[in-house]
């Protein structure tokens, strides 16, 4: 009896092991879904066109890479922190959101290699403040937005410390802000400032720019290494055939 006992709690240990060491891409391919976390208010990687549909740069890669794996893709729409948390926790395979590279989220997170380099970082300031606004002096006193959780944010605490950081959600809330004197400038992107201007003429970029390197980040779930190199091998491809340039093409010509 005693035996039989050991026996039953042995095979419940390796149970128990295997299922700990349960792979989640094979999982995926089981399941047969890539479920993808987004925020969908940072055009033109991710927003919602005309028809309430999601779409964006980011979202067309999501789409090409769950087809590759032979699979169908789940879109969740979440805050941008809430992207984060949500990988973190496991609750999605992976965060696609113009994430930018942090080391403090590879503790809770992998990150892949750059897929897309963003280029200049920048302010959206008001037409005609452009060049008062040529150094990162010129904002003490000013209020400047920048979305929760993102570099943007990092960037305006560590290089406008005499501007007051006004945190939001939303990058169409930061622009209205703006547009409404509620704060003096958003810190985006260049593919994103490019798409702002192009509908809003009452906008232009301020003459400083912020000190930057580097470019978008796909986020998985931590130590799930076959997904994560697997991520890796599809970026590797999208980079060596140019594929999200024409992503790029194909959303910006269409707007």
């Amino acid at each position: 009896m005693k035996k039989m006992l050991a026996l039953v709690l042995a095979m419940a240990m390796i149970l128990t092991c295997s299922l700990a060491l349960a792979d989640r891409l094979d999982d995926i391919l089981a399941n047969g879904k890539l479920v993808v976390a987004t925020s969908p208010d940072w055009p033109p990687y991710e927003y919602i066109d005309d028809e309430g549909n999601v779409t964006g740069t980011d979202v067309l890669m999501a789409k090409w890479m769950a087809e590759q794996l032979g699979v169908e893709l789940e879109l969740q729409e979440m805050a941008f922190d809430a992207c984060l948390a949500a990988v973190a926790m496991g609750d999605v395979d992976m965060v696609v959101a113009g994430l930018t590279y942090d080391e403090e989220r590879t503790n809770a997170m992998d990150l892949t290699g750059i897929y897309w380099n963003e280029g200049d970082q920048g302010l959206l300031v008001r037409k005609g403040e452009g060049a008062a606004y040529n150094t990162a002096e010129a904002f003490n006193g000013k209020t400047v937005a920048a979305q929760n959780g993102t570099n943007q944010q990092i960037m305006v605490e560590e290089q406008l410390t005499g501007a007051t950081l006004e945190l939001i959600t939303k990058i169409p809330d930061g622009v209205n802000m703006v547009k409404s004197g509620r704060v003096d400038a958003l810190a985006v992107p260049k593919t994103v400032y490019d798409s702002v201007l192009a509908e809003n003429d009452d906008l232009e970029i301020a003459e400083f720019a912020f000190d930057f390197e580097g470019g978008n980040y796909i986020a998985s779930v931590k130590g799930e290494e076959a997904l994560t190199a697997k991520i890796q091998e599809l970026i590797d491809q999208i980079n060596a055939e140019g594929l999200y340039q024409q992503w790029v093409d194909e959303i910006l010509l269409a707007k």
